[in-house]
C-alpha cells in the first residue's frame, strides 16, 4: 500500500470520528457541517490516485449507514464530486490557495444541494423550500467554512511531509 493512501485512510478515519463526535456538537441551528464531504473534496484535490475515488465511496456509504440520508445517495454524489474536483483542480489549479478553495466552495455547494434533491424525491414530508433553504445553503456554507480552515491545513502538512521525504531519501 502507497504511503499516501495510507494517509488517506487514516485521514478518513478521523473525517468519521469528527462527523460522529464533533459534527452533532457544533451544530448551529440543527445545521451540522459535513466533515466527510470537506475531507472528500479535499483529499481528491491534494492526491490525484484511483484510491480516492474508493475512499470516497466508502465515506459516502458510512455517512448513509450512520442515518445522515438514504443509502447510497451520498456515496454517489462523493464519488462524482471527487472525480470531478480532481479534474477541476487539476486543470485550474495554479500554485495560490484561491483555486482550490473556489473549486472546493463550488463542490460542496452543489453535493449539498444535489443531496437536498435526492432528499426531497425520496421523502414525501419534505418541503421544496425548507429542503433547499433552510438545509442545502447553510449547509454547504458551514462545509465551506470547515473547507476554508481544512484544506491550507491539511496541504501544509502533506506537502511538507512529502518534502522532508523526498529531501531524507536524497542523504541516503
Amino acid at each position: 500500500m502507497q504511503r499516501e493512501t495510507k494517509i488517506c485512510i487514516i485521514g478518513a478515519i478521523i473525517a468519521v470520528f469528527l462527523q460522529v463526535v464533533v459534527a452533532p456538537n457544533i451544530a448551529i441551528f440543527q445545521v451540522m457541517p459535513n466533515f466527510l464531504i470537506v475531507y472528500t473534496l479535499v483529499v481528491a484535490m491534494l492526491f490525484s490516485d484511483d484510491s480516492v475515488l474508493v475512499i470516497a465511496f466508502v465515506l459516502g456509504f458510512v455517512s448513509d449507514l450512520l442515518g445522515y440520508g438514504p443509502v447510497g445517495s451520498l456515496a454517489f454524489l462523493l464519488v462524482l464530486a471527487s472525480f470531478f474536483a480532481s479534474r477541476a483542480h487539476a486543470a485550474f489549479a495554479n500554485g495560490t490557495v484561491l483555486m482550490p478553495l473556489v473549486i472546493l466552495m463550488l463542490f460542496a455547494l452543489v453535493v449539498d444541494v444535489l443531496y437536498a434533491a435526492f432528499l426531497l424525491g425520496l421523502s414525501s414530508n419534505l418541503n421544496p423550500i425548507e429542503a433547499f433553504a433552510y438545509r442545502a445553503v447553510p449547509c454547504a456554507l458551514y462545509d465551506c467554512v470547515v473547507g476554508l480552515l481544512l484544506y491550507p491545513l491539511l496541504s501544509r502538512l502533506l506537502t511538507n511531509s512529502q518534502l522532508q521525504m523526498k529531501s531524507v531519501s536524497r542523504l541516503r
